[in-house]
């Protein structure tokens, strides 16, 4: 069997694979349009691919793709047919040609800022300004570039830093800037800029501590170096810090800085140089000890005088021989007091020269008290006191004694002298001086009884004063259950009042305190001065006239006010005589005084002329007025006795019976009243009565 093979091949010009195509997909025959590149002959990759492949169906002339194999254009330009299908290097959309650059973009790039991610970082995007601490670093984000050639933009994108950056932490406070710049040459400016604005702020270094994973374990040049052993203290300054030694110390405050060097000139080199750091001297104890003596000063040692047989005659004590024995023995007995001083120095540690007769038995330590003010507080140096030997005060029979003492920093307190003094005594007087001293021993020891007494008192009272009075809390408000709650509804009074509760416990101590209780702190405040205005008069009479003068004082006061009360009232118990009643007669003036308070009464005769009963002047006699400081009754100032009329039958009987020895002739007392002017009397409600129509003569008993 033969088997025949055979291909189709197209002609010259034209291209497929020769085998005709298929009447239903002519759609696919016009997608598959042979072409051929720029040459005119060879086919494009497309075509190529097709032909390959056998997709080409039949024979069809290719069509010339005039860009395809065409050199290459720049990056901005791109490949464009003509209408006559001639190939040419075009801007690309967006692109405008110009002269000088070629195409280049018709929009300038837009440049945005980044920032970071961090919900810990603070950055104000509107004005590009990224905020940063002191130890904190600087960690670069870059921009973003807006545009369609954003890549491009970005490889010529330039960054620039106001000044040079360390490499790690930030330590100098300040601000600086960095610029992202994109050229622009063929515009006006002929760049795109866009600015960072980087603030380094001021930390806290007095709260930077070394290792503390943060920023005192990257950031060594932050960590505080003051010397907080020897009391310094840490000030916080903008930018820096300085170390401040206390009070009674002095150096700079700072430990060694190994990292700063001295320059030479009297400064420092180095990074982050604290303000005042003058080499770390820490703080040296500058304040001396205080020594203050206990018990007497002087110290007076009493011996008997030697002074022989006295005679009482005259001219008994005239032995020559006697008197020179006498004073070579007295000369030999005072060598040996400075000596005998000496030893008792020795032998008692000093506690002899304190000891009186009332204190017999005392230690070294009382003799002395010694204080050095630090800033840890007052310690006590008395332990380590020293006492030195006896030297001569200049005058016979004196001598003093001195007291020193130095601290831990070496400083020695000023030293402090006792005086001694022996006084040489005649057996006579020898008695009456050990009483004296006796007495002066115990006032003086009450005195500082007293005086101690007070100084706990007043450290009791200052401590009790800088305490801080916090406000009460305020009474809880009770609306819940009542109709009328001030004009709110009864839930909006609940509401207010459940409010009003969690703002009180939410807080220990309200800043605002209640009227009430700003009036109570404001009369305590009151008080509080009023003591202290008298505890100063008790300290300035203290030391005026001396504790134990005071109290006597005091106490004297205290008895001569209770004897004087407890006579007033045995005197009110037992010998009251009853109301004291005296008539002045000295003078006008106090007889007006007596007589604005008398009571006055009516006239018998006046009275009987109105009564309802008529009755002539001679047919009865009338009694004169009296005017007495008694509580007689029925006197016109006086109520009237079971609604009857004060001229009633029983005074008309007196006035019968009562014959006035004034009367005159025609049988009246004209005569007697008309020495006195009629008064009109007044009530004591103040109203003024009238003068009555019968004509009233009023006067007093004299």
């Amino acid at each position: 069997v033969v088997v025949a093979y055979y291909t189709c091949e197209c002609p010259p010009g034209l291209m497929g694979n020769g085998k005709p195509c298929p009447k239903y997909n002519t759609q696919q025959q016009q997608q598959q349009q042979p072409k051929v590149k720029y040459d005119g002959k060879t086919p494009t990759e497309s075509t190529k691919r097709l032909l390959d492949a056998g997709l080409l169906c039949g024979c069809t002339k290719p069509t010339v793709d005039p860009c395809d194999g065409y050199h290459d254009c720049p990056s901005k330009e791109m490949c464009v047919a003509d209408s006559y299908n001639r190939p040419s290097c075009q801007c690309k959309p967006g692109h405008v040609r110009d002269e000088v650059y070629g195409c280049v973009d018709e929009h300038p790039p837009g440049l945005t800022l980044r920032y970071s991610s961090n919900p810990d970082s603070k950055f104000d995007t509107g004005r590009g300004i990224e905020y940063l601490t002191q130890g904190d670093r600087y960690e670069e984000y870059g921009v973003d570039v807006i545009d369609d050639n954003a890549e491009e933009y970005l490889r010529s994108l330039k960054i620039t830093y106001s000044r040079p950056l360390p490499q790690g932490c930030l330590l100098d406070m300040g601000e600086f800037y960095v610029n992202y710049t994109v050229a622009t040459p063929w515009t006006s400016p002929e760049f795109v800029r866009a600015k960072r604005t980087v603030v380094i702020q001021n930390v806290n270094e007095c709260k930077v501590r070394m290792n503390d994973g943060n920023i005192g374990s990257q950031c060594p040049e932050l960590v505080s170096m003051c010397d907080v052993d020897a009391g310094a203290a840490c000030l916080d300054e903008i930018g820096t810090y300085t170390c401040q030694c206390p009070e009674g110390t002095e150096g700079d405050g700072f430990l060694p800085i190994p990292r700063l060097r001295p320059d030479g000139k009297g400064g420092f080199v180095g990074t982050m140089i604290p303000k005042a750091y003058n080499g770390g001297t820490g703080c040296r104890d500058t304040s001396r000890p205080v020594i203050e003596l206990m018990g007497p000063n002087p110290k007076v040692f009493r011996v008997a005088k030697t002074s022989g047989l006295k005679g009482v005659v005259k001219g008994a004590n005239d032995n020559a021989d006697a008197n020179t024995r006498v004073d070579a023995i007295l000369a030999e007995q005072r060598t040996t007091y400075e000596k005998d001083i000496k030893y008792m120095i020795v032998a008692t540690s000093g506690a002899e020269l304190c000891a009186t007769s009332t204190r017999p038995n005392v230690r070294p330590m009382d003799c002395i008290r010694a204080k050095d003010h630090t800033y840890k507080g007052v310690v006590d140096l008395t332990a380590r006191v020293s006492v030195g030997e006896p030297i001569h005060d200049g005058a016979p029979l004196r001598w003093k004694v001195p007291y020193n003492v130095m601290d831990d920093a070496g400083n020695k307190a000023k030293t402090v002298w006792r005086s001694i003094i022996v006084e040489e005594v005649g057996l006579d007087q020898f008695e009456s001086s050990n009483e004296a001293t006796m007495l002066t021993n115990r006032r003086e020891e009450v005195d500082e009884a007293v005086r101690e007494a007070l100084e706990k008192e007043r450290k009791r009272v200052a401590a009790t004063s800088n305490n801080k009075r916090a406000c009460p809390p305020c009474a809880p408000c009770d609306c819940k259950g009542k109709k009328d709650c001030g004009g709110m509804s009864v839930s909006e009074c609940n509401s207010f009042c459940d409010k009003k509760l969690a703002a009180a416990s939410a807080s220990s101590s309200d800043a605002s305190c209640p009227p009430n209780y700003l009036e109570r702190s404001t009369s305590y405040d009151r008080t509080e001065l009023n003591h202290k205005i008298i505890q100063d008069l008790v300290a300035y009479l203290e030391g005026l006239i001396g504790p134990s003068t005071l109290m006597l004082l005091l106490v004297g006061c205290f008895v001569a006010v209770m004897v004087y009360s407890l006579q007033r009232i045995v005197r009110a118990l037992f010998f009251s005589s009853g109301p004291y009643v005296r008539t002045y007669y000295a003078d006008e003036e106090r007889e007006k005084m007596m007589m604005q308070n008398v009571s006055y009464y009516r006239s018998p005769t006046a009275a009987t002329n109105r009564s309802t009963t008529t009755s002539t002047p001679s047919s009865s006699a009338s009694r004169p007025p009296t005017a007495s400081l008694s509580s007689q009754r029925n006197g016109i100032f006086s109520p009237q006795q079971n609604g009857t009329n004060v001229n009633n039958t029983t005074q008309q009987q007196q006035a019968e019976q009562y014959v006035s020895p004034f009367r005159s002739n025609d049988g009246t007392d004209n005569a007697i009243y008309q020495s006195v002017s009629p008064i009109t009397p007044r009530r004591s409600d103040g109203n003024q009565t009238q003068p009555s129509s019968q004509g009233y003569n009023l006067r007093s008993n004299r």
